[in-house]
């Protein structure tokens, strides 16, 4: 189960700059109805039909590439890296960058044969993604393999450039939940997909999700955990200008995590202007670290530095290793005996109590282990509390527009037709240089 320990996020413990407990409040449902979230609604579906396409994907390929951006990349990567595959296919991933050096080496290292691209976009539109797309039907061409038994879309928008490749091609339509972003997915065929074809329980995943669902209906935080992370990180940026957000875990299979949590956060959260269209330019910026490793490098920013950050950990209780150290040097006996796992846990004691010292806030995840339950309840807990936490900051959590400029521009430099005014925009720029 998943345990959120608030203690070190709090005045006396944490000096001044720290939330009392009577700062909390009670955050009404009328203000917040998780009824109306889409995202919730993909726990609650079945899963048969993602079972049995994995299952065919099983059956005849030895590699499933994820060719994908962002929230259609980012959730399977977690999954992907928290798990050994089971049923032997190689989870591989391109698409998240359009890097020549990168793409043309990812093609050196695979056997076309043996692999299904799913190439995912819910727009149906993202550039990196098409032109990835464009690229692997040229190579499974040039090995004289027909396109369409080595490639399935994935999108939940019609009459797009994506939808019209496919049918150009014969490709068959995975189709996703057009009214959930792609950030919000990684519970629906986008991450749920990638965990079947690794042989992986997908309804333990949702179990996990469902299971933080009904522990937050309350309105009070002290009964609601996803509640009251959500206003201690929203005390802390409003009251002490901690507008800065790092999430720790202490694991290398949950690395990828923090990266998923970093699109997940810096994308809802960061809005010029409130839902009334005031400017107040919110946001708070996610970093993600990774423990022991950055003991020995960020956490001297995050001791002494500006008091500007929270810190928070997610730990398992059971690492499921045994391996431990055995010595008899004289100078390091006091290691012999000592299991890794133990070791990781007092490297994470240690680093908590140096940071109660000097007084910086932090929070701590307990999870039981890492397997598909927690991983699904750490998902929703934090997919949830982004959402709490835009209502408290009065802004659209789920639009991007910062996110859509920089696509319009995109594509008025390549010169796709409709962005005209665009491109005329952009002259000026390209001029001065």
């Amino acid at each position: 189960m998943l345990k959120y320990d608030s203690t070190n996020m709090f005045s006396p413990q944490i000096g001044e700059l720290s939330i009392k407990k009577e700062d909390l409040f009670l955050f009404k449902n009328s203000l917040f109805d998780k009824n109306l979230l889409t995202f919730r609604n993909l726990i609650f579906n079945d899963t048969e039909n993602i079972k049995s396409i994995a299952k065919n994907i099983i059956s005849k390929y030895k590699n499933y590439v994820v060719v994908g951006i962002g929230g259609s990349d980012l959730g399977s990567r977690t999954i992907q890296q928290s798990f050994k595959s089971i049923s032997g296919v190689n989870v591989l991933f391109i698409g998240a960058n359009t890097d020549p050096n990168e793409i043309e080496d990812f093609f050196k290292k695979i056997d076309i044969k043996d692999t299904l691209f799913n190439v995912i976009s819910k727009s149906g539109e993202t550039i990196e993604i098409i032109a990835n797309f464009l690229y692997i039907t040229e190579v499974i061409e040039n090995k004289k393999e027909k396109v369409s038994d080595h490639i399935v879309i994935t999108t939940s928008t019609k009459n797009t450039t994506l939808e019209s490749l496919a049918k150009n091609y014969g490709i068959d339509i995975l189709e996703g939940d057009a009214s959930v972003g792609d950030r919000f997915s990684v519970l629906s065929i986008i991450g749920l997909l990638t965990a079947a074809v690794m042989g992986l329980d997908i309804d333990k995943f949702l179990e996990g999700a469902v299971y933080i669902d009904k522990i937050t209906n309350s309105e009070d935080p002290f009964s609601n955990e996803v509640l009251m992370f959500a206003e201690l990180q929203y005390l802390s940026y409003k009251n002490f200008n901690k507008n800065i957000s790092i999430l720790m875990p202490y694991s290398k299979k949950l690395e990828r995590f923090g990266f998923w949590y970093r699109q997940l956060v810096a994308e809802s959260l960061g809005k010029k202007v409130s839902k009334q269209g005031k400017n107040i330019f919110a946001g708070i910026t996610p970093i993600a670290s990774l423990g022991s490793t950055d003991q020995h490098s960020q956490i001297q920013l995050y001791n002494e530095g500006p008091n500007d950050k929270i810190i928070t950990f997610i730990i398992p209780s059971d690492f499921e290793s045994d391996i431990k150290i055995n010595t008899e040097i004289e100078n390091v006996k006091y290691l012999n005996g000592l299991k890794f796992e133990d070791l990781i846990k007092k490297e994470f004691l240690a680093t908590s109590i140096s940071l109660k010292e000097n007084n910086r806030s932090h929070g701590t995840i307990h999870i039981d282990k890492i397997d598909e339950f927690n991983i699904g309840a750490l998902f929703y807990f934090f997919e949830l509390s982004t959402a709490y936490l835009g209502e408290m900051l009065n802004i659209d959590t789920f639009d991007q527009p910062g996110v859509e400029k920089g696509k319009e521009y995109m594509y008025a430099l390549l010169g796709k037709k409709g962005f005209e005014e665009q491109k005329k925009h952009l002259s000026k720029y390209i001029d001065e240089r």
